[in-house]
């Protein structure tokens, strides 16, 4: 059937109703005129007739009712032809003409469930990873092999401190690139980093009085140093109020730090690249876009 002929039907169906439905305010029945009281008889004739099937009233009734039936056809007819636009065949002929939303006019359908409206899941991972990356505990596509071997304890400490777990992959990347035994002499007190974060024997000494899980435990294992690490990065972030400050601080120490240039190195230790390095490889791992360096 062509689109025309389709309209053209609608079209033919609307004005039908609406003069079916005029036509029935104008000529529906009148009410029966109650005849004067007679004499009581027995068996009388009056109530075994139907007072409305009878004479011109009766007349007037039938019609009354046929131009309902027609009324009710043609409201059928035309809830078929708005059926395949309404996308609900199964209506009644009055859901022709409810408000959106429902019968009410209330609120318009939900969002699939576990969708969060505004493009975001429910783990509050961004669809697009943004220039620090996600807060995620859990780790992206783009993870190196080299760092596979440690997943599980970088989403550990991310889980426990709240570190988004593809930065301290990242800063692994970074520190070590993913290798446990090594090592370099820090700028600042001369003593020897260690381990995938690089962790300074004095700083260490200062996380484990903050956090007693430190306590006790070898900083050469590669949970402890991962969390040691991660520790540190939850003091900085509180300290300095964001993720990229935070990085500064890590790589040249609190003292080290210049807000309004990361790249700046006040101290004279420190990378002064670290900040732009780590945060690129962040959004590589999470990504899987990209390519990190060997």
């Amino acid at each position: 059937m062509s689109v025309s002929s389709v309209s053209g039907n609608k079209a033919a169906a609307l004005l039908a109703l609406i003069a079916l439905a005029e036509k029935s305010k104008t000529e529906g029945p009148s009410s029966p005129t109650t005849p004067p009281p007679t004499p009581l008889e027995s068996n009388p004739p009056s109530l075994f007739n139907d007072g409305f099937t009878d004479g011109a009233q009766g007349g007037q009734w039938n019609e009354f009712l046929q131009t309902a039936n027609q009324l009710m056809e043609t409201l059928g007819q035309l809830q078929e032809l708005l059926a395949p636009e309404l996308g609900d065949p199964s209506g009644t002929p009055q859901d022709l003409f409810s408000p959106p939303g429902g019968p009410e006019g209330g609120p318009g359908p939900t969002p699939p469930q576990g969708q969060i409206p505004g493009g975001t899941t429910p783990d509050g991972v961004s669809a697009t990873p943004g220039t620090e990356g996600s807060g995620s505990s859990k780790l992206g596509p783009g993870l190196p092999k080299e760092l596979e071997p440690y997943r599980g304890a970088i989403e550990s400490a991310s889980a426990k401190t709240g570190v988004p777990a593809n930065m301290l992959a990242a800063q692994i990347w970074q520190e070590s690139r993913g290798n446990l035994a090594a090592v370099s002499t820090n700028g600042g007190n001369g003593l020897t980093d260690t381990g995938l974060m690089q962790v300074n024997p004095n700083t260490y000494g200062e996380l484990q009085a903050k956090h007693p899980e430190l306590q006790g435990k070898d900083l050469s294992s590669p949970e402890n140093n991962i969390l040691a690490g991660a520790y540190y990065m939850k003091d900085m972030k509180e300290q300095f109020g964001d993720w990229k400050t935070a990085l500064r601080a890590y790589n040249s120490g609190p003292n080290g730090v210049d807000k309004s240039n990361l790249n700046a190195l006040p101290a004279g230790t420190g990378d002064a690249t670290y900040v732009d390095k780590v945060s690129n490889f962040w959004n590589i791992i999470e990504s899987g876009n990209g390519t990190l360096p060997p």
